[in-house]
């Protein structure tokens, strides 16, 4: 019983930690001279920068919260994924977004059954009520 709650401390540390990390990052595409020159040397541009700094801000904040933790997971992994090959492309160090990649992975998979899923109406056939 007390492993489970260690656990569970450790998956909400891992969880806010990756938040917080997503959003300083998305929001560092904005501000932060490091993204500001990379996006043009990779051959991206300022609109895709942006744009990638957005959707880190969204993921940031639905990775914090469990029911969305799975969906950011794969918005996030996506983005890295990208980020990945850009690296390989561009011959720089592969650690950062694999690592993400990693720890987004674990996440998804530990809030997989906590995901929110939409309410289906069920369907009955038409005169198939007694």
């Amino acid at each position: 019983m007390r492993h489970l709650k260690i656990g569970t401390v450790l998956l909400w540390v891992v969880q806010i930690l990756a938040a917080f990390a997503f959003l300083m990052v998305g929001f560092g595409k904005f501000t932060n001279a490091f993204w500001l020159k990379a996006f043009p040397r990779w051959g991206y541009s300022d609109g895709f920068r942006m744009l990638i700094g957005v959707l880190e801000i969204i993921g940031g904040l639905l990775i914090a919260v469990p029911r969305t933790t799975l969906y950011a997971a794969i918005l996030l992994g996506t983005i890295m994924i990208g980020a990945a090959a850009t690296l390989v492309l561009n011959h720089e160090k592969l650690f950062p977004p694999l690592f993400w990649l990693v720890v987004l992975s674990l996440l998804g998979v530990a809030r997989r059954r906590q995901a929110w899923r939409p309410a289906v109406p069920s369907m009955t056939a038409p005169g198939s009520r007694v």
